[in-house]
């Protein structure tokens, strides 16, 4: 399943992957669903062996340059056919959807890129779990941050105007 759910790096729709699906390997359960959220339905049994960039990109409701830019990042290694066009697999709108999702809560290319390769390697699980713990944490400083700055600015403003 590839189901639109946030902004990717290029503006497009994220994509969520088929449900107990390992998202970029051929390992089966890691604990990643995505049981609750709507979308198109991907039948791995009826796909074909191997897709286009187009076939994956219209699939996963993703652009063609965003996965040229997966490529370039080390994401996503597609095999090529005899006339050096990209083919993918079935597996790989797995991939995509995982990655977007990872662009989509704010994680930065090189952090994506640790998290992915990690998750290829066997029993990986905890360390991408600290991977992801530490960012949540970043984040969560950011905010209290930002949200100290909105009250003082918040201050400034009622003196401005007079308000308390």
């Amino acid at each position: 399943m590839c189901s639109t759910a946030s902004n990717g790096p290029s503006g497009d729709g994220a994509v969520a992957p088929p449900t107990a699906l390992w998202p970029c390997g051929s390992r089966s359960a890691h604990g990643f669903k995505s049981d609750s959220e709507p979308g198109l339905e991907w039948d791995s049994d009826s796909a074909p062996v191997s897709l286009s960039i187009g076939e994956l990109a219209h699939r996963c409701q993703v652009s063609t340059r965003s996965l040229r830019y997966y490529e370039e990042q080390g994401l996503l290694l597609p095999s090529r056919n005899a006339v050096g066009h990209r083919r993918y697999q079935a597996k790989d709108a797995d991939c995509v959807g995982f990655i977007q999702r990872l662009y989509g809560a704010g994680l930065p290319s090189d952090l994506i890129r640790t998290v992915v390769q990690e998750w290829k390697l066997p029993d990986s699980a905890p360390r991408v779990e600290t991977l992801l713990r530490t960012r949540h944490a970043e984040l969560s400083h950011e905010v209290e941050e930002l949200r100290s700055k909105l009250t003082g600015l918040e201050a400034v403003l009622n003196a401005v105007t007079g308000n308390k």
